[in-house]
């Protein structure tokens, strides 16, 4: 088996750009068609046709919001809430705008009927359909010419509008560590589709950071470990998607 590389820094620098800003010098890609969609708890969302893959256009909110959770300390097995009380304020405002931080599990389990966590062939449909080439979609690392961009855009452009909401995970494998950090600064993005080929449940995910024109592409483990093999569930954001209708 390959051994996984964890290859998400979290010693990056910090940046205060929108996720949203255009290029002028970017091609015009716009959607195949448009529509809306409610969740089972009235929470509603648009959608936009690429590739015959209708993608929702904010991230999901559903369930209970991360910063109303829970997690045990691993020092004393106490109930501690998963995000500390100094960051709640930035938190709640960070879900007001970015939506919910979900784990691999809920970010499969909670997709309404007719609606999938995308998998990673279905982001490599979308970013080809962006201009990506098939050849550079399926490779590793920061890859794209101007999709990066693209994909930020609101309904004024492409109307994906992925979003830099962060993502809550160990930092630097320390013990207690296990926050929420770069808000504003990456949007993170599951896919479905754990590969079995590496030692720990891994996955292919999407990283965007503001005014940069490539997607990240890289496998991650579902969960972080920290130095006493305590075992964390990582969390990111969620986009659904769904074959054409």
């Amino acid at each position: 088996m390959r051994k996984i590389i964890y290859v998400l820094s979290l010693l990056l620098l910090g940046s205060a750009w929108a996720c949203n800003d255009d290029d002028d010098n970017l091609a015009q890609v716009t959607p195949e068609a448009t529509g809306t969609v409610t969740d089972s708890e009235g929470n509603e969302y648009g959608w936009v046709r690429y590739g015959g893959l209708d993608w929702m256009t904010s991230n999901f909110r559903a369930g209970v919001a991360y910063y109303e959770q829970t997690r045990i300390d691993p020092d004393n097995g106490r109930e501690v809430p998963l995000v500390d009380d100094e960051l709640q304020d930035e938190a709640i405002e960070a879900y007001g705008i970015y939506g919910n931080l979900y784990t691999y599990e809920e970010a499969v389990e909670m997709a309404p009927e007719g609606w999938r966590l995308p998998t990673d062939a279905d982001w490599r449909r979308l970013e080809q359909a962006l201009g990506m080439s098939a050849k550079e979609s399926a490779s590793e690392g920061w890859r794209g010419s101007g999709e990066g961009i693209l994909i930020q855009q609101d309904e004024t452009g492409s109307g994906v509008h992925l979003q830099c909401g962060g993502w809550i995970n160990l930092f630097a494998g320390n013990v207690n560590e296990f926050q929420l950090v770069q808000v504003r600064e990456f949007g993170y993005y599951w896919s479905s589709g754990v590969d079995s080929a590496y030692v720990s449940p891994a996955v292919y995910y999407r990283r965007i950071r503001p005014h940069d024109p490539k997607i990240e592409r890289e496998p991650v483990t579902i969960q972080a470990q920290d130095h006493q093999d305590n075992l964390y569930d990582i969390m990111m954001s969620v986009r659904y998607v769904r074959d054409a209708q």
